[in-house]
């Protein structure tokens, strides 16, 4: 009895293991096929950061990536990517923003050069439902009401600087920016 409990303990370890191995495969494939659509960059990594970034990110963040967000952004029900990318030759970073409706399907629906604050940026998710609203220290007659998020957004944060909140506007369909802190 105790090698028929141990034998099934073992396969359904093995089956556990099977499931989550394949479903990271499945989700690195989906970022690979977002990051192939920018032939030529890279994400841009924690050591190209600097130093005070990179300490935060590291105390805060673990072994998540901070140049990678990954949401249903448009609410369709598929995986969609921001990626911050540096280009291999040039240097050039910017923040793009990917809806994936299939694998393999990508297009960029956002795209921002930040490459002068990128030693100094990250990526966060933000969950369904998060409350934003812009900073009060942009002086607007118009300043909007808070805006409760209706899908996952993604927090822009210029570390020690200013932090900005992107998010899928289903009115007219695109990512529109809404800045939180200065």
């Amino acid at each position: 009895m105790k090698w028929r409990s141990g034998s099934i303990l073992a396969l359904v370890l093995t089956i556990l293991f099977c499931c989550v191995t394949g479903a990271g495969q499945q989700r690195d494939s989906g970022l690979d096929a977002a990051l192939n659509k920018f032939p030529g960059y890279h994400l841009l990594a924690l050591q190209e950061r600097d130093s005070d970034a990179r300490a935060y990110i590291v105390q805060h963040f673990g072994k998540s990536n901070p140049s990678v967000v990954r949401g249903d952004f448009d609410g369709d029900g598929h995986p969609d990517y921001a990626l911050i990318l540096k280009d291999n030759k040039s240097g050039k970073t910017r923040l793009v923003a990917l809806l994936c409706p299939a694998q393999d399907q990508c297009r960029s629906v956002y795209d921002l050069d930040v490459t002068t604050d990128a030693g100094s940026i990250y990526i966060r998710p933000i969950p369904v439902g998060t409350l934003v609203s812009q900073t009060e220290a942009i002086d607007s007659k118009n300043q909007a009401a808070p805006l409760k998020l209706t899908s996952p957004g993604i927090r822009l944060k210029y570390f020690g600087q200013a932090e900005v909140v992107l998010y899928w506007n289903k009115k007219l369909k695109k990512i529109q920016e809404i800045q939180t802190e200065d």
